[in-house]
């Protein structure tokens, strides 16, 4: 069975298209996996294409408008990102904590059952940046929900994929790269290790895996 039918958020960005490739390109990992991209349809042309449900829909409509359509899925995998640039500080914020945790509480609502949700290194409500303050709720927020399962993935700065920028390039690894507390992976890694923690049963109902564990988990795939 695997992950079961599986829901895949932010399927065009860096780790989103990359977990897409992980559950579909050896049969067995999922049933079916159902991707949105938020400005297109996410593309996918390996092994096990037929299982793939490619669709489109910003994630405010999947939060309001168009919530029913997360009904009737095992696995939710969250890959939600912004870049300043395009939705400002407030964008950002509403995108990633209030949109993105509608989403969760309608796909919980649905019959789902597990959540994986890949947030930044440094996440934590208390930060005095407010892009990992906002990391930080939305970590908190998801684990009220009371899934069966949370797994969250604290990744450092990403690199790899179709691009390495966005807000956390633009605003946030410039403060903080003086005071050594950040470190670069490979969006690839990222999404083995989301593969690998998916299909294997959870040591408990909350687990949260730093840039670290994540890099271990990617060496065992």
């Amino acid at each position: 069975k695997g992950v079961g039918r599986a829901l895949v958020v932010g399927a065009t960005g860096q780790t989103g298209s990359e977990v897409v490739r992980q559950l579909l390109e050896e049969r067995g990992r999922c049933t079916a996996v159902v991707a949105y991209g938020n400005s297109r349809r996410p593309h996918y042309d390996g092994p096990n294409s037929e299982l793939l449900e490619p669709r489109q829909a910003k994630l405010e409509e999947l939060a309001t408008s168009r919530s029913a359509e997360l009904s009737g899925f095992d696995t939710l995998f969250i890959h939600v990102g912004t870049q300043k640039r395009k939705a400002g500080l407030e964008g950002q914020r509403k995108l990633e904590f209030d949109d993105t945790l509608a989403v969760a509480t309608a796909a919980k609502a649905g019959g789902c059952k597990q959540c994986h949700i890949v947030t930044s290194q440094g996440a934590s409500a208390s930060s005095s940046f407010q892009y990992m303050q906002t990391k930080g709720k939305i970590e908190d927020a998801l684990k009220g929900l009371g899934f069966e399962r949370l797994c969250i993935y604290q990744p450092g700065a990403l690199h790899g994929g179709d691009r390495t920028s966005g807000f956390f390039f633009e605003t946030v690894l410039p403060c903080v790269t003086s005071l050594l507390m950040f470190s670069h992976i490979d969006v690839k890694h990222v999404g083995m290790a989301v593969r690998v923690s998916a299909l294997k049963p959870g040591s408990s109902s909350v687990e949260v895996f730093s840039n670290s564990q994540i890099k271990s988990m990617a060496k065992k795939a």
